[in-house]
């Protein structure tokens, strides 16, 4: 029984690499290994009365990034570097080489800096001692990550007095465990750019009697101690198959990340 099995499994794997091997033109002899991963195919809807919702498989993280990308590219910073990081390994740790636990994030910034011209015009103006590492602890980080909103059966998880809906704005989120970045001075920093833009947002604090969820942010921070703050659209049916948001709450971060890369 072990031998048919063993044959039956060689069959399986030589039909799938000889499927690989055609759909990339390649000798099947040359795929010397290959990742597989399963996702859902079915396209994004609008759904809700009115349209305001949007149902759509991998919005976590999807819409952090399309709001990063956005922001870079639609801000015309006069002064200063926009730098946005899309990092992989969130969701099993970030403890890879190129994941937000490593040193990539604070080499890759060093070397940025030292090769820049505006370096070279800073260092003119300011002392001597002052090195590309010291100006580098004056950036600001901000972490861009999907949030819990309140599911009206589940409404107990949530902190009594912290509720985000869908549809009301992106989330600032906090944690004393501090899984998520709480910096109370980057805090209020993106409350007076939502204030002076009139971009809604709503603040998500994850219950101190519960284990909650993690972000890059409190990670990459402990890696590059600046100011850090968490932010993100809630989510309902976060990591399934298809997510739920506000279809306005991307709009709201939107804007607040090109608002902030203006700064």
């Amino acid at each position: 029984a072990s031998d048919v099995y063993k044959r039956q499994e060689e069959k399986n794997a030589d039909y799938f690499l000889s499927f690989l091997a055609k759909e990339l033109s390649v000798a099947k002899e040359d795929i010397l290994d290959f990742e597989l991963s399963v996702y859902c195919k079915e396209q994004p809807e609008y759904v809700g009365v009115a349209d305001d919702f949007i149902s759509s498989p991998r919005l976590d993280n999807l819409t952090s990034c399309a709001a990063l990308v956005s922001g870079i590219l639609d801000a015309e910073r006069k002064d200063g570097i926009n730098l946005i990081a899309l990092f992989d390994h969130e969701e099993i740790g970030s403890r890879s080489k190129q994941g937000a636990g490593s040193i990539l994030l604070h080499d890759m910034l060093l070397r940025i800096l030292a090769e820049c011209d505006m370096l070279l015009r800073i260092l003119a103006e300011c002392s001597a001692k002052e090195s590309a590492q010291e100006l580098l602890y004056q950036s600001m980080l901000l972490s861009v990550d999907v949030a819990h909103g309140l599911h009206p059966n589940q409404a107990g998880k949530m902190d009594i007095t912290n509720k985000p809906v869908l549809g009301s704005g992106f989330c600032i989120k906090e944690a004393c465990s501090q899984s998520y970045a709480t910096d109370c001075e980057a805090i209020a920093i993106i409350q007076q750019i939502c204030d002076l833009k009139k971009i809604p947002y709503q603040k998500f604090v994850n219950r101190s009697d519960m284990a909650g969820g993690g972000t890059l942010g409190s990670i990459a921070s402990a890696l590059l101690p600046v100011k850090t703050v968490d932010i993100g659209i809630p989510l309902l049916a976060m990591h399934s198959a298809r997510e739920l948001m506000g279809a306005a709450d991307q709009e709201a971060l939107t804007e607040l990340v090109t608002a902030y890369f203006l700064l």
